[in-house]
């Protein structure tokens, strides 16, 4: 694959990767906003369900993240079958890239923005749940 078509199929995956987790927590944080879950009138048992419910919704978003990944590198036939695609697209999205298992020469810009997507969102994830438990834990600090 030329490198030009490389950085821009590359870039296009990120892009959709992006937008789809950015669009999901805009949802989350808007749900957040309209029901005040983690108010002292709800009980600890309701608000460890909305954390864990949050949780699973974020984890939902980077699987269907990878599956996007892995489905990119199939189309292309960067890598054969269902397999092998899932597996490099999950070590690669989660920068663990054991090198097991590696893209030809012509993917292989393409495999590094797969990586750059991973970075980019567990980032943004991060960044959702520190701001989160910050204002969870925070609200009790100006009690007198």
């Amino acid at each position: 694959m030329p490198v030009l078509l490389e950085i821009t199929f590359g870039s296009t995956v990120l892009l959709v990767c992006a937008l789809l987790h950015i669009l999901i927590i805009a949802r989350l944080i808007k749900h957040l906003r309209k029901h005040d879950h983690f108010s002292e009138e709800q009980t600890t048992r309701h608000q460890i369900f909305i954390v864990c419910a949050l949780f699973l919704v974020l984890l939902f978003s980077h699987t269907v993240q990878i599956y996007i990944s892995a489905f990119s590198i199939w189309v292309v036939g960067a890598l054969p079958g269902y397999e092998a695609p899932i597996y490099y697209s999950l070590v690669t999205y989660t920068t663990v890239g054991y090198g097991d298992v590696v893209l030809d020469p012509g993917y292989r810009i393409a495999g590094a923005m797969i990586s750059a997507t991973g970075i980019l969102t567990f980032g943004i994830t991060t960044a959702f749940v520190v701001g989160l438990f910050t204002r969870i834990l925070g609200e009790g600090e100006n009690d007198p």
